[in-house]
Order: C-alpha cells, then structure tokens, then sequence
C-alpha cells in the first residue's frame, strides 16, 4: 500500500514500470510463505509445496518420518517432503514425554522417540493427524482396494504469474 502511494505521487508511467517487479516480488513470496501446507483429507493427504502438488491416498502410504521435516514415504519407496511441516530445532523442543507418548500412540522408550514426533513440532502435529486417519481408515477397511499411486501436480497458478511477472520486470527493466 505505501508503494502504491509513493509511486503513484511520480505519475503512472512510474507505477507501470515499477508494477512488473512488485508482481514477481509477491509471487515469490506467495509461493515460499503462502501456498506450503499440509491438508489431511478423508481419503488422502495433500502436501502443497512451493511449486508442486502432491496428493497421496493413504492405501499407498508406508511410513510417515519427522526426522527433518514431515516426509511421505509410499509403498513404491518414493518420499514427498512437506514444506509446511518442519521438525522443531534442536532447542526449540523438548522431549517427548511418557505421556504424550501414550496419546501419540507410539511406542517404544520415550528415550528413543526423537522431539520432532511430538505435537510441540508443526512435523509432529501434521504426522499425527496423517497417522490417525491412516490407521482409522486401514483398520475398518474403507480405503479402495489396491495400493494407492501418490500423484504430483505442478503449480501452474504460481508458474504463470511467475513467467509472466518475471518477463514483465525484464521488459521494464530493458526499456
């Protein structure tokens, strides 16, 4: 808003030739900020990433990892990060503690069971609502028969408005 204003004060020819940039600018900062998250569907979990789209059923998930960030292991052996999903720092978690172990329903010491896991993580918080779903849906048998393919999708949305806003600013920055 305050770029709007200070511009305009020029006149509009400096408003259309600083508009281009501006455009890039957000549309990054969209696509790193904005767009990343972790949807936890009733058949399938969706992981936006910054330019990529991945949907995976849960008949095709085959281990669900917190180590660095949420990572979607399926049955072919592919893994999808999720972006949205870091596991907490070093020292910005504690560990997970006997109790919240029970509610996870993990098992093992609590010694073994890494900080990242646990719901004080945005990794820790997503896998488990993943988990439950996963083991909700397996054990009543109402996912479809067969082992699910995880799919991947480009942005296209993001990529557009990106080529079009980078050939934008290039061509103003040229003339």
């Amino acid at each position: 808003m305050f770029w709007l204003a200070s511009a305009g004060g020029y006149g509009w020819s400096t408003l259309l030739a600083q508009l281009p940039a501006v455009a890039l600018i957000s549309t990054v900062v969209y696509a790193v900020c904005g767009r990343p998250r972790v949807i936890v569907k009733p058949q399938e979990v969706l992981l936006r990433n910054v330019v990529r789209d991945t949907t995976i059923p849960y008949t095709a998930i085959s281990e669900i990892d917190t180590r660095y960030t949420l990572t979607v292991t399926t049955a072919d052996g592919r893994r999808h990060q999720a972006w949205a999903a870091p596991a907490g720092g070093r020292f910005g978690a504690a560990r997970v503690t006997d109790e919240e172990r029970k509610s996870l329903s993990l098992s093992g010491p609590v010694e073994e069971i890494p900080a990242s896991a646990g719901l004080r993580s945005d990794a820790g918080a997503a896998a488990v609502a993943i988990r439950r779903r996963w083991q909700a849906i397996t054990e009543r048998g109402d996912a479809e028969p067969g082992p699910g393919v995880a799919t991947v999708r480009w942005a296209t949305g993001v990529l557009i408005v990106f080529a079009v806003s980078l050939s934008a600013a290039l061509v103003a920055a040229l003339a």
